[in-house]
């Protein structure tokens, strides 16, 4: 049996949420979805992309991970799942925007920069495995102390993941024609605020 809680919460949104929206919900049932964003993001129960960016039903496609890594496309047999999620929204649903949203004290940079630090990460389990492609992100951290590269790492990577978005070929030749836009956000989840990443000056800065 589902816990209760669970249940309650459920019939709450029906009675409340699904009853306001149901011309919607039966648009979406009948027409099918056809979002305008992508958002890669962390599996942290902390960092909700739909209550953050108040999207209803259907406006965004979010798929979630570990450390929101973005794998390059390289990788396409290791880590399908990602590869295979970006692919279906941008190819499927046309989606033009993708985001990469991190976040602050995120528990999956803290593994993998002990992983990369204490050169651990051919540990055989499924998460030093996936922790791997943080690797590159890590060389190029400056030489700080643990906490404050934690910190840098959780940026650093969404700029890796960037990079290696473009390495899909459906990507590319659309940022080519300049169809397809990618945006790095970070979340002070203690803050609440957001922080884009600006390419022109190689840094985060507060929305």
């Amino acid at each position: 049996m589902l816990p209760k809680d669970l249940i309650d919460k459920y019939l709450n949104w029906k009675e409340n949420n699904f009853s306001k929206d149901k011309i919607h919900f039966e648009k979406l049932a009948k027409e099918g979805q056809s979002p305008e964003y992508i958002v890669i993001s962390c599996v942290d129960s902390r960092v909700d992309p739909n209550a953050i960016f108040q999207t209803k039903a259907g406006e965004m496609l979010v798929h979630r991970n570990i450390a929101n890594l973005v794998p390059p496309y390289e990788y396409l047999t290791e880590h399908s799942g990602t590869i295979a999620a970006i692919e279906f929204g941008i190819t499927a649903l046309n989606i033009k925007n993708i985001v990469i949203l991190g976040h602050s004290g995120c528990g999956g940079i803290k593994n993998g920069y002990h992983l990369c630090k204490d050169d651990k990460l051919d540990e055989n389990t499924s998460i030093a495995n996936w922790l791997k492609l943080l690797l590159p992100a890590y060389k190029k951290l400056s030489d700080q102390n643990d906490k404050d590269a934690i910190g840098s790492l959780e940026k650093i990577s969404i700029i890796t993941s960037i990079d290696n978005l473009k390495s899909y070929p459906f990507i590319k030749r659309g940022i080519e024609t300049n169809e397809i836009k990618i945006f790095g956000l970070w979340n002070d989840i203690g803050s609440g605020n957001i922080h884009a990443y600006n390419s022109k000056t190689n840094a985060f800065e507060i929305i």
